[in-house]
């Protein structure tokens, strides 16, 4: 299997940023003076920690993971959007899923017979016990899908699934079922910032300005090894 030589000598964590918008904020707060990049991502690190992005998709998901494995990477936030099903979500909240279902293709080739995954326990409860000190959450069971489109537009999908998960993305069950294969330690974090199943072209971007400043502060002492 190919693998890009990226000659990086860092840490043992990471954050990965799954939207641009996110990857943007994290490129200004969250200060590595070293970057590289492969295929569309671009990746800045120091001698403790990386941080990479933007990130969409789990089969980007799964290329990416092996990549940071083969850099000795062991403990990973995911930072990503989601859209809310529960009707519990508002657009704005900060979202842990704590389970994730997959619909996606990546976790399959991995483990053939689960579709249910979880984060790893030990980093969730340090990282949850740090964000409650300085904001509100939500957290709950998440479906992860290649094809969120078709999922939204045919009702059938949104009414099977509607009573067993909060939230809806495209990346938390791949994240957790590779690294759980690749022995890694990993956890998501999701800013809600539409409603499933209702199409509009405004984003939620300052109704998360506080809790990404917030969160933003909580990243920044994981990839210091203070959490």
């Amino acid at each position: 299997m190919f693998l890009p030589d990226l000659k990086i000598k860092t840490g043992s964590r990471a954050v990965i940023f799954f939207t641009l918008p996110e990857w943007n904020y994290a490129k200004n707060k969250l200060f590595m003076n070293k970057k590289v990049g492969f295929l569309n991502l671009k990746i800045r690190y120091n001698k403790k920690a990386l941080i990479l992005g933007p990130l969409i998709g789990a089969p980007l998901v799964g290329i990416v993971m092996e990549v940071l494995k083969s850099l000795e990477i062991k403990e990973i936030i995911g930072v990503g959007w989601a859209g809310k099903v529960n009707p519990r979500l508002i657009k704005g909240d900060l979202f842990l899923p704590t389970k994730a279902y997959s619909l996606e293709g990546v976790s399959r080739f991995y483990f053939p017979k689960k579709r249910v995954f979880y984060p790893d326990r030990n980093i969730f409860e340090k990282v949850e016990k740090e964000i409650a000190k300085r904001i509100s959450f939500k957290k709950g069971e998440i479906l992860s899908v290649d094809v969120p489109f078709i999922f939204e537009k045919e009702k059938m999908h949104l009414y099977k699934w509607k009573n067993k998960i909060e939230a809806i993305d495209m990346e938390t069950s791949a994240l957790f079922s590779v690294a759980h294969s690749l022995q890694m330690k990993v956890m998501a974090l999701h800013f809600i910032i539409d409603e499933v199943g209702t199409f509009s072209r405004e984003r939620s971007e300052k109704e998360i300005k506080i809790k990404r400043e917030k969160i933003f502060e909580v990243l920044k002492d994981f990839l210091d090894y203070k959490i």
